[in-house]
């Protein structure tokens, strides 16, 4: 299996659309988010739902998928090597000169004259640190170590004649993910936390990480196949129902609320739509990008370089602007086009003429020496 392009593509639009996502939820309705403004959109809102509904999902199944790549052709050690300068490096980097930004606006925000240092001593407590959007690079390693202790067992799995010859393969992934999920959900409430992990979600996010793996020794979800535009389109009607309903279930039936104070057939379908929707539209997005996205080019080998360090910079740029305008006396809408073109504006030009000119900062940004 020569490189996929379409995935590498798909991967990076994954992570470049929570640019989009960080600013919509600044100005979105019925969406609790760290800074926003008082004027908010409901249009907004249920767009930030909708790109929830699947793109770090698609993120980690393309990320376990991957992982597999790796390890099948290059074995383990090659992996953890990678892993340490892909993912921890910039984990470690990012959660103590990244993540703070966000709590340290907050508390402005609450408190105007709280300095910089007198907040950094009290954020660096077990009691208080939280890993900001570096929480998605803290459970990728984490998910990627885990891999590396089961991964032979999960071959032995993949190897059995009837996972082999079965063509609901599929089916089965989404089933053992929403069991997994379902049975996590009734015991674990959605805001706790361990050293700022947090549980529920790390669980959910994992699923979809092993659903990436056996989706490379099962050759679907994620491999392109002959396809006919009727079943994109159909693929993607059904993609776009479910979503409408987990959005509806999203606001009418928070998952904050614990397992035991919910009607439990409503949460139940509520924690499936969680979990097909994701799948639903990787599969559109895999023949999207298998059509449109699956060449080489320099614009495109750029795009995938720079993705990583242009979500993590995007992120307190994105922050320090919601808290510059949030009092201003614009349209909500002219705060929304704004915020986008002065966060890709500056995440972009820090890539460009900082850390890809800079081997330190290459480094510490998770990407490749030359």
């Amino acid at each position: 299996m020569g490189r996929l392009i379409y995935l590498d593509n798909l991967r990076s639009f994954a992570l470049l659309l929570g640019i989009v996502f960080h600013s919509a939820i600044v100005y979105a309705a019925d969406i609790k988010y760290a800074i926003q403004t008082e004027e908010r959109s409901q249009i907004l809102s249920y767009f930030c739902y909708w790109i929830h509904s699947f793109r770090m999902p698609m993120f980690y199944m393309i990320s376990g998928f991957f992982s597999t790549m790796v390890i099948e052709k290059k074995g383990t050690n090659f992996y953890w090597e990678g892993r340490f300068k892909r993912v921890l490096i910039p984990t470690i980097f990012g959660l103590i000169f990244l993540a703070p930004i966000q709590y340290f606006l907050m508390e402005k925000i609450k408190s105007p004259n709280v300095g910089l240092l007198e907040f950094l001593y009290l954020f660096f407590t077990k009691e208080n640190f939280q890993h900001s959007h570096i929480w998605f690079l803290v459970d990728l390693f984490c998910f990627s170590m885990i891999f590396l202790l089961v991964h032979k067992w999960i071959h032995k799995i993949t190897n059995w004649v009837q996972w082999k010859t079965s063509n609901r393969r599929t089916f089965f992934l989404l089933g053992f993910s929403f069991i997994l999920v379902l049975l996590a959900h009734t015991q674990i409430g959605k805001g706790e936390s361990y050293f700022g992990i947090f549980k529920l979600t790390f669980v959910y996010q994992f699923t979809f990480f092993l659903s990436g793996v056996f989706s490379f020794y099962g050759k679907d979800i994620l491999i392109l196949r002959p396809s006919s535009h009727l079943k994109t389109i159909a693929n993607l009607l059904w993609a776009i129902i479910v979503s409408v309903l987990f959005m509806d279930f999203e606001i009418f039936d928070p998952l904050w609320i614990y397992f035991s104070y919910v009607n439990p057939w409503y949460r139940s379908f509520h924690i499936f739509l969680w979990v097909l929707s994701p799948f639903l539209w990787t599969m559109f997005f895999v023949s999207l990008f298998g059509f449109l996205g699956n060449k080489e080019g320099k614009l495109g080998s750029y795009i995938i370089d720079a993705s990583l360090p242009i979500y993590l910079l995007h992120h307190p740029i994105s922050l320090s602007y919601a808290y510059i305008v949030r009092d201003l006396q614009f349209s909500i809408w002219e705060k929304f086009l704004f915020h986008n073109v002065v966060v890709l504006c500056f995440s972009f030009l820090m890539y460009e003429f900082l850390i890809r000119r800079s081997k330190p900062l290459r480094f510490l940004f998770g990407l490749k020496i030359h």
